[in-house]
């Protein structure tokens, strides 16, 4: 049985028909542009959930002539689909690793009904006692004894005054109370008071004192008489005190005491611990959040980084930024006139200012407000939009001084199991928390009680660490998650749903993962497959391709060039296919390594050498990095190599360099910056900040085009400006749409829907502004033009071809000048970043940052992209990448392997040197490069 699509016309793809087959893992494969997301995504996906939107209530169904259906003649067989898409959207700092695998759910139902509370003073376990409860612990302890059972009545949190109290106590019908004559706390001396209808307001305590529920012996036969009499007095304690849990006191007649509650309330100090509820355990709840950073984890305060960016200035200079702006010309008088006053160094560097004078300056005084008063009078303006922006400008949110980053309130931290609080387990390892969780000894009575629950933990963390995600911990914030790590999270979560006759669309999921982790990730998505679902996977790596049931190849180029199914069918007919652009990279054996350029690091001169590492897992690492060179920094996912490069050495470069002060994480020493002019950090976020941005306004070319449609003859008689064919104002874009093109319709439940707007059919500009051609294009029609033709468009303009030709170099031709970027691929994006930056930047002695570039390459992209690489080496220029492709390491110049595993196992570095020196030792990437390279 198949899925088959016929006559799909989405996008570039041309009039294609395919047949998928159903329960089968099928790879789609092929260059960047060739139309696999567009199969995949764009047809497949959204028809399986445009029908899903068939199924829902009338009020859904009354958006369905508005939602977009895929260019296509039929489908057919199509189950409910589901994405899995490698970019990671989540920008709610609220968003953790446990709330998007829905761990921690199960966790607070987990500690809601085992968890022990213990008492903060360090007395021990804290139980609830019931009335029934109360009574057997009485029975077994007191038995024979004659007891008082009494109501502690407080006079600081009694309910009445004494005129109603004592009128209250009549009407209850109670006629004796006892007040405590001893000192001691250890030992009580009772003295009895009766009370009665003569009794005057007077005569009652002046102090605390206990009502007495019940006299009695306590033994078995009385069982029945001391639970209501328990009751009783629970109730009393909750009626008379100002409190919401009930107590009682058990006073024996030799004067020995004993305390019950309904609450978790400590017996020896009175230590009162809030119920156990699953709110209790949530940082979204008002219950469980912690009160001074309201479940964030961390406060927004004044960062003196930022308002003191280059502490090598003196106050003349300007040290103290905000005191500079030209709003804040009355700040800097007065900073200036009290410098004067009290002899302060204006030409000093801050630095070397005394402590004592730049603490004055940054709290003040009774002369001065200070820095940090004048942010509090700021303050008192947050009414103000310019305000709330200036104050975000100098603030950075450090971890919170109360619950030290955990979100939730400390006495949480008094709820725990076998020793661990939810917090506890929350900062461990994925790894760490599955084996704490097989580990757990549990009563016949507590697994009855959390069979499900535990159930769904350990399946869920167990999925969790099979994907190749064991070193995340729960509290990691979702937002500072790849987009190979967020969507291998989501498929740990299908997995642990279970779910039976679906469309799985996954888009690369290898991204992120080293070679050793793909075997892992190839499992998990064949038991995916053999629950019963289809699995469409649009992927590079070369394991799943070799893994797959049934393998769809796009192309045959990029763009224009695809569009096309090059081949369907089973793993032995691609090989024999001739006409794919793939297969060859299976099957050939590798010629030769890339000749590197020699490098003896122990006496290289130019390096940039950071010392003393100590971020994240970073164990006091220090790492020597040839300038001028192709290094690799790989190892095992989780291993450290964004925290060591992009965390620490790219902000240190930043900061040593002068070309911004930014926070990174910390370490003691960074040597070789003096080797640099430029750092640049290349990564895979989108390109353009707006829903508008395109490859020419992002290369800064569309400024040039916008004038020469001014100046055509047509534009200079109406009186048009640049301004008037932009994007971004109002004047020459359509009104309704706002240059878009399309319009968003909020489905309330559900993704927002994307529809042709139309006042301008999709156009963005108004009919007049059409109107206005150059060489027989008006200005959308420019826009629709793809990097090649626009070369040859605009032959005569230099400063518009030299950008498109670097373009074209990375391999980007096929790319419309007005195709937004937010379209893009992370592996399109850093190459249009870094066809820029060969377009704008000196390259000599400039180093450049590229985090995992291959994401989203085809095998042949891999080439051209090293080709790119090697040339910026050849220019002056240095590449750091951060990478687990073992062709990019086969052609790198140095190699810097971390690990040896992940999480705190990881953080060092295990082996360095040439291709060919790395193959020589035992680390997991030596073990598959030297398999890669036929060694």
């Amino acid at each position: 049985m198949f899925i088959e699509l016929k006559g799909v016309r989405q996008n570039n793809l041309k009039n294609i028909d395919v047949k998928i087959p159903i329960n089968s893992f099928t790879v789609v494969c092929g260059p960047s542009g060739s139309g696999k997301s567009s199969l995949a995504f764009e047809t497949l996906f959204a028809e399986g959930q445009r029908r899903y939107i068939e199924s829902l209530s009338s009020y859904a169904r009354q958006f369905l002539n508005q939602a977009p259906k895929p260019l296509l003649d039929s489908i057919s067989n199509i189950p409910p689909a589901i994405a899995l898409e490698q970019k990671n959207t989540v920008k709610n700092s609220r968003s953790t690793v446990g709330t998007t695998s829905e761990i921690i759910e199960y966790l607070r139902l987990f500690y809601a009904k085992l968890a022990t509370a213990y008492c903060p003073n360090g007395h021990g376990p804290i139980l609830s006692d019931s009335p029934t409860s109360a009574a057997n612990k009485l029975i077994a302890d007191w038995d024979g004894q004659r007891v008082y059972l009494c109501t502690l009545i407080k006079q600081k949190e009694k309910r009445f005054n004494n005129t109603d109290l004592l009128k209250s106590l009549l009407t209850d019908g109670f006629n004796r109370i006892l007040v405590n004559q001893s000192r001691t706390k250890t030992k009580m001396k009772m003295n009895t008071i009766e009370i009665g209808p003569q009794t005057k307001v007077k005569d009652l305590p002046k102090k605390d004192f206990y009502l007495v529920i019940d006299r009695l012996a306590i033994r078995e036969d009385d069982r029945g008489r001391i639970v209501d009499s328990m009751g009783q007095a629970y109730e009393m304690s909750i009626k008379y005190n100002n409190q919401t849990s009930g107590m009682a006191q058990i006073i024996s007649t030799d004067n020995d005491f004993i305390k019950f509650s309904d609450s978790l309330s400590c017996s020896a100090c009175d230590e009162l611990l809030p119920q156990k509820t699953p709110q209790l355990f949530s940082f979204n709840s008002p219950v469980g959040a912690c009160g001074e950073c309201n479940g964030f984890g961390n406060t927004l305060d004044l960062d003196e980084a930022k308002v003191v960016p280059n502490p090598t200035l003196s106050l003349r200079e300007g040290a103290i930024s905000p005191f500079f702006m030209p709003s804040a010309a009355r700040a800097k008088r007065k900073l200036m006139t009290y410098c004067k006053s009290k002899k302060i160094s204006l030409d000093t560097p801050w630095t070397e200012l005394p402590k004592k004078h730049r603490d004055t300056l940054w709290d003040g005084n009774s002369q001065f407000y200070g820095v940090r008063g004048y942010f509090d009078h700021l303050e008192t303006k947050k009414y103000k939009m310019h305000v709330r922006v200036f104050l975000s400008r100098f603030k950075t949110a450090f971890q919170c001084p109360v619950c030290e980053g955990s979100r939730l309130m400390t006495t949480t931290n008094n709820f725990l199991i076998q020793d661990k609080s939810i917090t506890d387990l929350c900062e461990m390892s994925l790894k760490d928390l599955y084996q704490f969780i097989l580990d757990l000894t549990l009563s016949e009575y507590e697994k009855e009680m959390v069979r499900d629950i535990y159930e769904q933990l350990a399946s869920r963390l167990r999925f969790l660490n099979e994907i190749g995600v064991h070193y995340l911990s729960l509290s990691r914030q979702t937002r500072s998650l790849s987009g190979g790590e967020f969507q291998r999270l989501l498929l740990a979560k299908q997995l642990g749903m279970g779910l039976t006759q679906a469309l799985y669309v996954l888009d690369e999921p290898t991204i992120g993962l080293h070679p050793r982790d793909n075997d892992q990730l190839i499992q998990q998505l064949k038991a995916l497959n053999e629950l019963g679902n289809t699995l469409v996977v649009v992927e590079h790596d070369q394991d799943v391709i070799k893994e797959s049931d049934h393998i769809i190849e796009m192309g045959p180029g990029s763009g224009f060039k695809g569009g096309e199914i090059i081949f369907s069918g089973n793993q032995k007919a691609f090989i024999d296919c001739k006409e794919s652009n793939t297969n060859m990279f299976l099957t050939n054996t590798r010629q030769q390594v890339y000749s590197p350029r020699p490098v003896d690091i122990k006496d290289y001169k130019y390096f940039v050498e950071l010392k003393g590492c100590s971020g994240r897992n970073l164990r006091n690492t220090s790492v020597k990095i040839p300038l001028n060179r192709i290094v690799t920094v790989t190892g095992v996912s989780g291993s450290g190599k964004s925290t060591l490069i992009t965390e620490t050495l790219y902000p240190a470069l930043l900061t040593e360099i002068g070309i911004d002060y930014t926070r990174g994480e910390p370490y003691k020493k960074l040597n070789g910056a003096e080797n640099l002019k430029n750092v640049l950090h290349i990564n895979q976020s989108p390109v353009g900040k707006s829903a508008r941005s395109n490859p020419a306004t992002y290369l800064k070319i569309y400024d040039i085009i916008r004038d020469i449609f001014a100046t055509t003859l047509k534009g200079r008689e109406r009186g048009y400006t640049p301004g008037t064919f932009s994007l971004n104002v109002n004047g020459g874009r359509c009104p309704v749409c706002k240059g878009l093109g399309y319009e968003l319709i909020d489905m309330v439940f559900m993704d927002d829907i994307k529809t042709i707007c139309q006042s301008c059919d999709g156009n963005k500009f108004r009919k007049e502004i059409l109107e206005v051609t150059y060489r027989g294009k008006n200005i959308y029609q420019v826009l629709q033009l793809t990097v090649a033709e626009a070369m040859d468009f605009f032959v005569s303009y230099p400063n518009i071809r030299k950008p498109l030709s670097v373009l074209k170099q990375v391999g980007l031709d096929y790319l419309t000048l007005g195709q937004s970027t937010s379209s893009l691929s992370g592996g399109e994006s850093q190459r249009i970043k870094i066809a820029r930056e060969l377009y704008k930047t000196n390259q000599k002695a400039t180093l450049y940052i590229l985090d995992e570039p291959t994401t989203g390459l085809h095998f042949r992209e891999v080439q051209l992209l090293m080709a790119i690489l090697h040339q910026i080496v050849e220019t002056g220029g240095s590449v750091v990448l951060i990478e687990h492709n073992l062709e990019v390491m086969a052609q790198s110049d140095y190699i810097i392997d971390l690990g040896p595993e992940a999480g705190i196992d990881g953080g060092k570095i295990v082996a360095q040197g040439s291709p060919l020196d790395l193959c020589k030792k035992k680390t997991h990437t030596a073990r598959y490069l030297k398999e890669y390279l036929k060694l």
